[in-house]
C-alpha cells in the first residue's frame, strides 16, 4: 500500500557524486576516497589515483546494521568492510530474511527490526 508514496520520493537523499563513488568502489573493489580523476585527484589528493580510506586509524565507535536481502550493502561486502574497521563495536544484521536497503526508511516494523537497536546502540555512546 506504500509503493506509490515511495515511487513518488525514491530514490532521494542521494547525490550523483554518492551514486557515483558507490560506482567506483564496486567497479575497482578498493576502498578508496573519491575519482575525481587524474587531474583533480594530483590537485585535491597530491596524487593521480584516490587515496585508499584508512578504515585502521582512530575514529568513533561504528555500529553496522544491514539487511540479508539489501541490495546496496550485501552481506559478503558488509563483512569484508567489518573485517578491516577498528572500532567497530557493533555488526547487527536485521533478524527479518527479506529486509532491504529500502525497508531501513519504509518499512513498517522498521522500529521494531531496526530502530530499537539504532537507540540502544547509541544511547551506550
Amino acid at each position: 500500500e506504500l509503493y506509490p508514496v515511495i515511487l513518488a520520493h525514491e530514490p532521494g537523499g542521494s547525490s550523483f557524486h554518492t551514486v557515483n563513488h558507490y560506482a567506483q568502489q564496486i567497479l575497482s573493489d578498493v576502498f578508496q576516497k573519491y575519482d575525481w580523476g587524474p587531474e583533480e585527484n594530483l590537485r585535491r589528493w597530491g596524487q593521480t589515483t584516490p587515496p585508499a580510506l584508512n578504515l585502521q586509524g582512530p575514529m568513533p565507535p561504528i555500529g553496522f546494521f544491514h539487511g540479508a536481502n539489501d541490495f546496496l550493502a550485501n552481506p559478503e561486502d558488509v563483512e569484508r568492510v567489518a573485517g578491516e574497521i577498528q572500532n567497530l563495536q557493533l555488526n547487527f544484521l536485521v533478524e527479518y530474511k527479506r529486509w532491504n536497503h529500502i525497508d531501513f526508511c519504509w518499512g513498517i516494523h522498521a522500529k521494531e527490526y531496526v530502530y530499537d537497536y539504532v537507540l540502544e546502540f547509541l544511547s551506550g555512546y
